[in-house]
């Protein structure tokens, strides 16, 4: 059986958004698009498979709802503002166009929740082999027996045999670590002078108590417990969606996709049939 890519799909528009998010064609902005599309081909060959899971972040968070401070950002310049406008109506446009074309089924978005709750109900619903296709350490607490992750920057799978060794913990503690430590990228405030290390070393008991870090988690309770909707996946009341089967992927289909984007180094005959052949198009 071939693995399932879940794939975090903001996570990867926002990466290509800062190398090729400004390629234009016919007065409109593709590079996403296309930096998406590629990223699909490569992650497809590494792993084999056509099988791939899309889930995406809600406009709208429930989690800045309880904790206002959650992924607040700086403010932007006029000129990056309208660069991010371009940047998600082409995230709108793979998730509403581009992949349904191709004739894929799941791809999931639920209001006021992230890309990582639906790849955690999913991934703690269904027996399948899963690879999650993200760089999010918050993803770590998912890593389990079937379910592994594959960075897409580093090139990296993770497996959660190595993140024992490596963190001396069990992947389900992770969602502890982080209730801890905090998270910079999602702006959540942590204890005072504890990072990730120093959080699951105290979760093995190797942190001794005569420590100012050990004195500062044993009083950070209430920080502690706070943190909890906000780091712990999935977030409460998130619906696992039913998977459907992918419809054919027709050549026909693939290639009124490029004409669309005028991408056309994918219609050239070696990259067009590995296409073809790593997504059994007909």
């Amino acid at each position: 059986m071939k693995p399932t890519m879940i794939i975090d799909c903001h996570a990867i528009c926002h990466a290509v958004k800062h190398t090729i998010g400004d390629l234009s064609y016919s007065e409109q902005k593709v590079g996403i698009v296309f930096g998406f599309l590629r990223k699909m081909l490569s992650i497809s060959k590494t792993f084999d498979t056509p099988n791939f899971i899309f889930c995406w972040d809600s406009k709208k968070n429930k989690r800045k709802e309880i904790y206002p401070s959650y992924k607040t950002r700086s403010p932007i310049s006029q000129e990056d503002y309208t660069f991010e406008k371009f940047a998600y109506k082409q995230f709108n446009e793979l998730r509403m166009y581009t992949i349904p074309k191709f004739g894929f089924k799941n791809s999931f978005i639920q209001t006021g929740l992230e890309a990582d709750d639906i790849m955690a109900i999913i991934s703690l619903t269904y027996d399948m082999e899963f690879v999650i296709v993200s760089g999010d350490k918050d993803l770590y607490q998912l890593l389990a027996p079937n379910v592994r992750m594959f960075s897409p920057k580093t090139k990296e799978v993770l497996t959660k045999e190595l993140f024992t060794i490596q963190w001396g913990i069990e992947p389900k503690q992770w969602a502890m670590v982080k209730q801890i430590a905090g998270c910079t990228s999602d702006t959540v405030g942590g204890i005072d002078n504890v990072g990730d290390k120093t959080a699951a070393k105290y979760l093995t008991g190797k942190l001794g108590n005569h420590t100012k870090a050990y004195n500062n988690i044993v009083n950070g309770v209430e920080i502690i417990e706070r943190n909890e909707a906000l780091v712990k996946l999935p977030f409460e009341g998130t619906q696992c969606p039913d998977f459907a089967v992918d419809e054919i992927f027709y050549v026909e289909d693939f290639i009124e996709i490029l004409d669309k984007y005028d991408f056309r180094s994918f219609k050239q005959s070696k990259v067009l049939n590995e296409w073809i052949t790593n997504f059994n198009m007909k």
